[in-house]
């Protein structure tokens, strides 16, 4: 079956290098990584569906090897999951990157480990709004109400090396996803992502078009005009606020 092609592919080659989601430098990528254990573990769920018992267990052991793996990832010294080890063995200067929240949002694994539930992701996040609070001038001085906007790492040269949509929509996205499963903080989770949407509002245009970044100094949209990404990021950023505010009303 293809399906089955698919997953042999997946579990041969999950450990060999690559380029990372922006297409830049080649190693072992927690992106990569953190979705391709989410695609074994509901592979193991469809496998056990079908009767496939033994392939079952292979995928859900692979992708918990993988999740055990990715608690390399993480810097304690520096309070961050490393978004890449680099084939060259070199340290690089993109480990903070917002890949690594992004992982956790579409992934959307039942365990709570990397996922928007797990400390360590919530830290990284923490990293990266204070990345890019002091970074981008948009952010300083900006009303209580909103979030940093977000980029991508330190010192993104790509067009504008601008915020991204796709990125603080992510970051809001992960906010609802945290409230979901924080009963004792999940008010506060749903305002912080409140804010990043707020963000979002405030540098996109009266017609509602979504460019891919909009400028770190004067908020002028740049780079791809009507970027797919950009409406699907908030597509799914509302989608999670519905669902966590439904919880909420159910804990209530």
């Amino acid at each position: 079956m293809l399906v089955q092609s698919d997953l042999a592919y997946v579990r041969a080659h999950r450990r060999e290098p690559c380029f990372d989601i922006w297409e830049e430098e080649e190693g072992l990528h927690y992106y990569t990584l953190r979705v391709s254990a989410a695609a074994l573990e509901r592979a193991g769920e469809w496998c056990e569906e079908v009767g496939e018992t033994s392939l079952a267990r292979s995928c859900r052991a692979d992708s918990r090897s993988i999740l055990s793996e990715l608690d390399g990832y993480w810097r304690s010294d520096r309070g961050y999951l490393r978004s890449r080890v680099l084939t060259s063995g070199a340290a690089s200067a993109k480990e903070l990157d917002i890949a690594v929240v992004l992982a956790a949002i579409h992934a959307r694994g039942s365990s709570a480990d990397h996922s928007p539930r797990d400390p360590r992701q919530q830290a990284t996040l923490q990293r990266l709004e204070e990345l890019f609070a002091a970074s981008y001038p948009i952010n300083h001085g900006r009303p209580s109400t909103r979030g940093p906007a977000l980029g991508r790492y330190a010192g993104d040269t790509y067009y504008c090396g601008g915020a991204y949509y796709f990125s603080t929509l992510g970051a809001a996205e992960f906010c609802f996803e945290a409230a979901s499963g924080a009963a004792d903080a999940a008010t506060q989770w749903l305002r912080r992502g409140d804010a990043y949407l707020e963000t979002v509002r405030a540098y996109t245009p009266s017609s509602g078009a979504l460019s891919e970044q909009f400028d770190q100094k004067s908020g002028a949209q740049s780079s791809a005009r009507h970027l797919a990404w950009s409406y699907a990021a908030f597509i799914s950023a509302v989608s999670s606020r519905r669902w966590a505010l439904a919880q909420l009303s159910e804990r209530l």
